[in-house]
């Protein structure tokens, strides 16, 4: 007897008990996965970005580029890891910092810099003696997942450092804590002000006290006494532990035993230095915790923890000092996983609402019931296979909700069909699924596998960004696919017992997809006896959809949604931190007028840590200073900007003041022109006439330029024979102008328990300076007891410098910046900017576009060609499911109507052609494949097996599968009709090209495509009907000729 093949559909249905205890596990499991599987704002990001920091005290800009600089650059150019392109140097007074960029192909930055930073020390030797460090800073991209901070009026920063102490020690707790970094925290010192008259009195110089105190700290190694059998080390006890020890140091004696103590020619008092940067939040002083957390952990529950014991530790400080949290990426992830759960809900309504207009309950009962179902399959198979659940994945969940119901609608259109013609439930519940088993499963393959180009043609940050994207969409499809073909025909034949005709017999009034049906009927039929004007429409609207997709806004990277803002300010280089911080200090004092700006955090002479992936920190220096601004939600963050940028971008007279938008673009500035050139002065002309140009364009804000301008300075010119007289060559001099224009010069250390206290050598300070004193500055060399005017041994004359030169890639370049006026379109302004900039390069100097535009430029052609492979795979896959590359061809024509539909959805919506936006370009071609599949199919089945002319079949092919097209693709627009109500800046793009562009090209595939078959096979319709004809004559003429025999 011939054994009957296994039907594994039939035998899941036969089995049904355990398919269902099957699935109710891994729906548990995926439940149990959301809860406790990673979550993160964003996929991981490789940063691949460094600082190279190079000390050199006392020398100019220009010197700092000559001797340090350029020998730098030389030895970076040594590393094929290293971007060149976008590697770029400031050089300024007595610092130069490279910001190094690495090539996106490497993986393993840590290696890299791990390797670098022994040949950097190295390659220090070759550097001047002055040169004083030389370090490689690798963490510049690491973020914070939660900055706060510790604040209080009254208590010193010394307080509040040993409670910051304590908190940090309750946070080790935490497993998931990283790194933890403190910002803004000021040292005690103790501060020795000598006196000149003093120390000549009793002969002595500067050299003298240093050489007397410098080695007064210092702990070296003391030997240890071994008597064979035990071992004791010997430890040389400090006796410096006050200031009154310091103060009590001998720093002369003589045979007669007189001694000099440093309280004899010295005050000495504890103090904290004059702070070139510090922080304040809401105006207190405050130190600021920056934590960061482990890669693969929760970050939800990483905040959590944070939380409570943030809190815990609240409750036991004194009632003038608070811990607050400035930014939380804990709670921007929670805040999404919840409006994830509520579009889950809102998906599922709509999917629901649209089905029952067009179909009774129970079938848009079982049709729904799929989605759960699906995604809790998908969410633990995420967990299992470690992909965590961030921005990034949950849009993968999202954007193929209305996807998930679809196979299961079209299966279960095909059920009703059969139980309407009369074929047992039993056997039109597996016979659906096996017969569109091949048109789903290739339609689900075009929509899945031409996701993951993207990953061989992106690459960097952005290859980061949408890494989990492909497969997320493949996982979730390749579920609800099993689901459609092995669930829903036991939810079919268990709850739809009945088809459509029986329900509609004792309906008076026809339904909604009845209506639908008819006057779809009359369309067809129309276009069909006007093929040519009916193509003719078609290519018409594919050139409008073509020209309006093309002249819609682009943005690759979109605007970030936050509670929170950020505002540069820049002074004119050489400000003091006093000034800065009166215009820092008005500024907020004015914004903190507006009642939804909820906090100010202050960073005075630096940038804030990195609290957004995208935003860089800032280098800062004494003329900066930088606000994190809080609010409620995002609708005032974006309210305050639209008021704030046009009211305080130019309020003071001496700054810019640059209210910026968060974002997730790696562009410095919106529009950057970067001219560069081997000679400053020419360069310095055409950047000036440039910038005047860009001054007149209204649209244009903040226009400036890189170079912050020259700098007054004082150039000391010593008289060698008068200065070697007196025994003073130029490192004394420096160190005792240090000791009154600086900071003074460190001399030791006091240490109390872990603290450090540093202790410095100053000249007292007779309140605000001129140029005047330093010419009468008294000075002091080698021979004791000399003490003279800085006139007598030097010549002081004012000096004007660049105070900064930066270089890109080993030219020296001038990048003209300008912020753009809200709501206007960058890429116009951009080309405008550049059109009226052709005339203004001149000659050795060249002009080269930055900013967001060149971001793009290299970003662009990656995310295109990634979607041209996509197209490829959409082709080959249709051949391999048609074998026939004329109705491959028909398809793929018809992807051009998703372009009218999407650019509709983009303006309408206010949207930017995006990353995400073309990720739903890539979505809304598998949903015009698929439909196009299932209409050509039984098209197909219906010319092959019934033999009927291509006309007729496409006729009748476009009549029938209009029903479940048209579910299939209302079902796709409500399921993400989420994103759209949303319409957030980052996937709102994609919402409105799957919504729209879905429901206008389902239009264009129900009248066009069944056009395009007719057309393909009309000539062999032709041939047949001849050969029908001249079958038909030759069968009369037989017939005649034997009737007349």
């Amino acid at each position: 007897m011939k054994q009957s093949k296994f039907d594994p559909v039939e035998g899941v249905m036969r089995k049904s008990s355990i398919m269902l205890l099957i699935v109710s596990a891994f729906i548990v499991f995926g439940i149990y996965s959301l809860i406790n599987m990673p979550k993160n704002e964003f996929p991981t990001f490789t940063v691949r970005q460094g600082v190279v920091a190079a000390v050199y005290p006392g020398a100019t800009s220009a010197e700092v580029e000559e001797q340090v600089t350029k020998p730098l650059e030389k030895f970076l150019w040594g590393f094929k890891e290293i971007k060149k392109a976008k590697t770029y140097s400031e050089s300024k007074d007595g610092m130069c910092y490279v910001f190094v960029e690495l090539n996106d192909n490497v993986n393993n930055k840590d290696e890299f810099w791990s390797k670098f930073k022994i040949r950097l020390q190295q390659f220090k030797g070759e550097l001047p003696s002055g040169v004083l460090a030389l370090i490689a800073n690798d963490d510049f991209g690491d973020t914070s997942a939660k900055l706060i901070t510790l604040e209080s009026k009254d208590k010193t920063y010394r307080q509040l450092h040993d409670y910051m102490n304590d908190l940090q020690d309750s946070l080790r707790t935490i497993p998931e804590v990283a790194n933890m970094r403190i910002y803004g925290e000021q040292q005690e010192q103790i501060g020795i002000y000598i006196d000149r008259d003093r120390l000549s009195t009793y002969g002595l110089n500067t050299a003298t006290l240093l050489a007397s105190l410098k080695s007064q700290g210092l702990t070296i190694i003391s030997g240890d006494v071994d008597d064979k059998n035990t071992v004791r080390p010997i430890h040389v006890v400090s006796n410096l532990a006050t200031e009154n020890d310091v103060a009590q140091q001998i720093v002369f004696s003589d045979p007669a035993g007189n001694v000099i103590r440093l309280r004899d020619i010295a005050t000495i008092k504890r103090e904290y230095p004059d702070a070139d940067s510090y922080v304040k939040n809401n105006g207190k002083k405050c130190i600021v915790l920056s934590l960061e957390m482990n890669e693969g952990k929760n970050i939800v529950q990483f905040g959590d923890k944070v939380t409570e014991i943030m809190n815990k530790y609240q409750s036991s400080l004194p009632s003038d000092v608070h811990i607050y949290t400035i930014t939380d990426q804990s709670q921007v992830v929670n805040s999404s996983v919840v409006d994830f759960l509520k579009e889950l809900l809102i998906a599922i309504v709509s999917v629901i609402v649209v089905i029952m207009l067009l179909l009774p309950i129970r079938v848009a009962s079982v049709a729904a019931g799929t989605i759960p179902i699906t995604i809790f399959i998908a969410l633990g198979i995420f967990y299992a296979f470690g992909i965590e659940l961030n921005t990034v994945t949950l849009a993968a969940l999202i954007v193929t909700l209305g996807m998930i119901v679809d196979n299961s609608i079209v299966i279960i259109d095909c059920y009703i069909e059969k139980i309407d013609q009369g074929m047992s439930r039993w056997h039109a519940a597996t016979l659906s699924a096996k017969e569109f088993f091949s048109s789903i499963f290739s339609a689900t393959l075009a929509i899945s596998i031409t996701f993951f180009p993207l990953l061989i043609t992106m690459r960097g940050m952005m290859l980061d960004f949408v890494k989990w994207f492909p497969l997320g969409v493949s996982i979730v499809l390749g579920v609800s696919l099993l689901i459609a073909v092995f669930m829903v025909p036991w939810m079919q034949y268990t709850f739809i017992k009945k088809g459509l005709k029986q329900d509609n017999s004792k309906q008076k009034h026809k339904t909604f997809l009845e209506i639908i049906q008819h006057y779809y009927n009359i369309l067809i039929n129309a276009c069909f006896r006007h093929p040519f004007i009916t193509l003719g429409f078609g290519v018409v609207t594919i050139v409008i959809g073509g020209a309006l997709f093309a002249n819609a806004p682009q943005k690759l990277m979109p605007r970030a949604e936050r509670n929170q803002f950020a505002v540069e300010i820049y002074m004119p280089s050489g400000t003091a931190i006093e000034r800065t911080a009166q215009v820092a200090d008005s500024l907020q004092h004015l914004m903190k007028r507006d009642s939804r700006v909820l906090n100010v955090t202050t960073f005075y002479g630096s940038g804030s840590p990195r609290f957004q992936t995208s935003y860089a920190p800032q280098i800062g220096g004494t003329n900066f200073a930088q606000f994190i601004v809080n609010t409620k939600d995002d609708e005032d963050t974006q309210a305050l900007l639209d008021k704030f940028t046009p009211m305080y971008s130019s309020y003071f007279s001496d700054a810019q003041v640059r209210i910026k938008q968060l974002d997730y673009s790696d562009a410095i500035s919106p529009i950057e022109i970067r001219f560069s050139g081997s000679d400053l002065s020419q360069l310095h002309k055409t950047v000036d006439h440039a910038m005047a140009i860009m001054r007149r364009d209204s649209d244009l804000l903040l226009v400036r330029s890189n170079f912050e301008g020259t700098t007054s300075g004082l150039n000391v010119i010593m008289n060698s024979d008068e200065s070697n007289r007196l025994g003073i060559n130029k490192a004394m001099l420096s160190m005792n102008l240090a000791t009154k224009f600086g900071n003074g010069i460190p001399l030791t250390k006091v240490w109390e328990g872990d603290y450090p206290v540093n202790v410095m050598l100053k000249d007292v300070k007779t309140g605000k300076q001129n140029p005047d004193d330093l010419s009468n500055a008294m000075v002091s060399g080698l021979v004791p007891g000399v003490n003279v005017h800085l006139s007598q041994i030097a010549n002081v004359k004012p000096d004007w410098h660049e105070s900064m030169i930066v270089r890109r890639n080993g030219v020296r370049t001038i990048s003209v910046l300008a912020d753009v006026r809200r709501g206007v379109n960058l890429n116009k302004i951009t080309d405008r900017t550049l059109a009226s900039l052709k005339s203004v390069s001149d000659k050795g100097v060249t002009l080269k576009v930055g900013g967001q535009r060149a971001s793009d430029d290299e970003n662009g052609p990656q995310i295109y060609g990634g979607l041209s492979i996509s197209i490829v795979i959409i082709f080959l896959i249709l051949i391999f499911h048609f074998k026939d590359i004329r109705m491959s061809v028909l398809i793929m024509f018809s992807l051009l109507f998703s372009l009218l539909g999407a650019a509709i959805g983009i303006y309408v919506m206010r949207q930017d052609v995006s990353l995400t936006g073309i990720l739903g370009m890539i979505s809304l071609m598998g949903i015009i494949v698929r439909n196009g599949i299932i209409m050509i199919d039984y098209a197909e089945e219906l010319r092959k097996k019934n033999r009927i002319s291509a006309k007729h079949a496409a006729i009748q092919a476009a009549e029938r599968r209009m029903r479940p097209i048209f579910l299939t693709s209302a079902a796709a627009s409500m399921g993400v009709v989420p994103m759209v109500i949303q319409n957030s800046p980052m996937w709102g793009p994609m919402g409105v090209v799957v919504c729209f562009g879905t429901i206008v090209a389902m239009f264009f595939i129900l009248t066009m495509i069944p056009i395009g078959y007719w057309m393909i096979f009309r000539i062999e319709d032709k041939k047949r009907h001849l050969k029908n004809e001249k079958e038909r004559a030759k069968m009369m003429l037989k017939i005649v000729s034997e009737e007349t025999e």
